[in-house]
């Protein structure tokens, strides 16, 4: 099974995309995985560039906005089918509220279950904060009602909704990995989403907690027969990258974060 890795535009857009494309590429990444806003003029180009670049696009779709869930709604299933419409490998989406119930969330997930069909594109939702899946419990609801629903996995945002490492959750881990067919690579603690080098030694129990959720949707995959995984190494900029007080320094290199957990799952993530 390969391996497919994408660097978020998320943190570099100080430079131009097609000036930050030439970069992830030099770095050996497969792709990008970039959020796309319908309502900008030129959001097409992403297509041509990443093509110039021989990168693949993953869509992110972050944008929808709306005052009630029903204008919300409208403006996410408008905005999806733009972002569809550009034929990207796969569209990572923020879906819904943690506030809205089941009643206001479950028409955003028929609809992008429609629209994946129709453009016959893997659409994902992604555990999120402040989206429907932003716990565990309220999560694995969904997948009873949902059956066929597909996540991307970022378990560090559980973990500070938890508190915890997730030790008394794993058998709702294990429901939801086989619905992960897509990983951001980043690593939580009970505190926060992002702790502030994954290689220091007061973290190497969060890195071995992700790294043993990460192996098990690698084996789901390969189980499946899955020829490819795809992987965003997604350690953040300030203020998810831990700063010096007064100065807002970072204190890592968000660039340098993300090429060391790629650089540490291919070597580790298979094994």
């Amino acid at each position: 099974m390969e391996l497919q890795f994408f660097c978020p535009y998320w943190g570099m857009s100080h430079l131009p995309l097609e000036k930050a494309l030439q970069q992830i590429s030099q770095a050996g990444y497969h792709g990008i995985e970039l959020a796309i806003d319908p309502d900008k003029a030129g959001y097409e180009q992403a297509v041509t560039l990443c093509k110039e670049h021989g990168l693949l696009l993953l869509a992110q779709h972050p944008y929808a906005k709306g005052a009630t869930a029903e204008a919300l709604l409208q403006d996410y299933i408008t905005k999806l089918e733009k972002i569809l419409q550009l034929q990207p490998l796969m569209v990572n989406c923020h879906t819904g509220k943690d506030y809205y119930n089941l009643e206001q969330n479950g028409p955003f997930l028929a609809a992008a279950a429609a629209l994946s069909a129709q453009y016959n594109i893997p659409v994902a939702h992604e555990i999120h904060r402040g989206r429907f899946t932003f716990c565990t419990t309220t999560t694995a609801q969904y997948l009873r009602v949902f059956p066929e629903l597909a996540l991307t996995a970022d378990f560090s945002h559980w973990c500070v909704v938890s508190e915890s490492l997730l030790e008394e959750q794993q058998g709702i881990i294990d429901q939801v990995v086989p619905h992960c067919i897509h990983l951001h690579a980043r690593v939580g603690f009970a505190q926060g989403p992002q702790v502030s080098h994954p290689a220091a030694n007061e973290y190497q129990q969060e890195l071995q907690a992700h790294l043993r959720w990460w192996q098990q949707i690698a084996a789901q995959h390969r189980k499946a027969g899955k020829q490819q995984m795809t992987i965003t190494c997604e350690f953040g900029p300030t203020p998810y990258l831990p700063s010096i007080p007064f100065t807002r320094e970072p204190v890592a290199s968000q660039w340098e974060l993300n090429l060391f957990m790629k650089n540490y799952l291919t070597e580790n993530l298979l094994t």
